[in-house]
């Protein structure tokens, strides 16, 4: 989850006014989905996310009729810290997306 209001200045944009977002997929139109699993699926939670209709948040127990899986809160996800282990830039506008990865 970020906070884009710091670019909310249209001024900071492309001269031609086009959107400067993109998923880290490379994805510059928004025709992706991301998501990060950095410790993979707990117990059978990947076959009951596969054996329903869900996706992204109406995933989650309480939000859908029997949604299968439960859903971190914001301050829940925020509280989840790692060590860096690449030292490159990621903050603020980048020239390219970080591990160079191509826009599409």
């Amino acid at each position: 989850m970020w906070d884009t209001t710091p670019f909310n200045d249209k001024n900071m944009w492309p001269e031609d006014g086009s959107q400067p977002f993109v998923w880290s997929t490379g994805d510059t139109k928004g025709y992706s989905t991301h998501a990060d699993y950095l410790f993979g699926w707990e117990g059978d939670s990947l076959q009951r996310a596969m054996d329903s209709d869900c996706m992204f948040q109406r995933c989650a127990q309480g939000r859908a009729p029997n949604g299968p899986l439960k859903i971190q809160t914001p301050a829940e996800q925020n509280a989840c810290k790692i060590p860096v282990t690449v030292k490159e830039e990621v903050d603020g506008w980048l020239d390219q997306l970080p591990g160079q990865k191509t826009l599409w």
